[in-house]
């Protein structure tokens, strides 16, 4: 019965969300192209929701204040993204790999600028924006795999897409399987990817 802004920073997702939702007859979802640390919705809404993009932005301070300017007062905010020690137990494996000959041209300098909150921080952010009864926790979700195909294939397309981007196509395989490898002859199989999650909590005063 409510209706829903779905905002994204990339115009192929909004065009892929908005042949979605029209291929299905849905008509209270409407797709927004914006930047959310800097954006204005028709209206204000009652709650802000979030999975698994807000490690994607470093300005922590735009980004609530914004999330915050488009929530009604007493309206609340539920995130959840990568944070905390994520990939303890990967990156050292990763950086390894990343000093080969083959790679360390490409990839020697390359460093993860994705912003892994711990909860001290991400707290601290949500109260200096302005919002109230802000708190943040953290969960170890490891990703196991008994099959490499399927760890490359989770290689490919989320933990290590970045680090992709700087080496040449026909790169991609052997560092991607490379990794794989080390990883299990450092820690063992099967394969996992120490992810860890953040979740995060808040409300927007009735009066700011």
């Amino acid at each position: 019965r409510g209706k829903v802004y779905a905002l994204d920073y990339s115009p192929e997702m909004i065009e892929k969300l908005t042949a979605s939702i029209q291929e299905r007859g849905v008509t209270n979802i409407i797709p927004l192209q914006a930047d959310l640390t800097d954006f204005e919705l028709p209206e204000a809404v009652d709650v802000v929701f979030s999975n698994a993009v807000l490690h994607w932005i470093s300005q922590d301070d735009a980004l609530f204040a914004a999330l915050l300017r488009a929530t009604k007062p007493g309206g609340r905010l539920r995130a959840q993204c990568g944070g905390g020690h994520i990939y303890r137990r990967l990156m050292p494996v990763v950086d390894s790999i990343e000093q080969a000959d083959e790679f360390r041209s490409y990839l020697g300098q390359y460093r993860d600028g994705k912003n892994y909150r711990t909860p001290e921080k991400a707290v601290a952010a949500l109260e200096r924006a302005g919002w109230a009864d802000a708190r943040a926790s953290t969960f170890d979700a490891p990703v196991t795999f008994d099959n490499e195909d399927d760890a490359a294939l989770y290689l490919r397309t989320i933990i290590l897409r970045d680090h992709l981007a700087h080496l040449p196509d026909e790169l991609h395989e052997p560092y991607v399987r490379a990794v794989i490898r080390e990883d299990i002859a450092r820690n063992g199989p099967p394969f996992t990817a120490d992810y860890v999650r953040l979740n995060m909590w808040a409300r927007r005063p009735l009066s700011v």
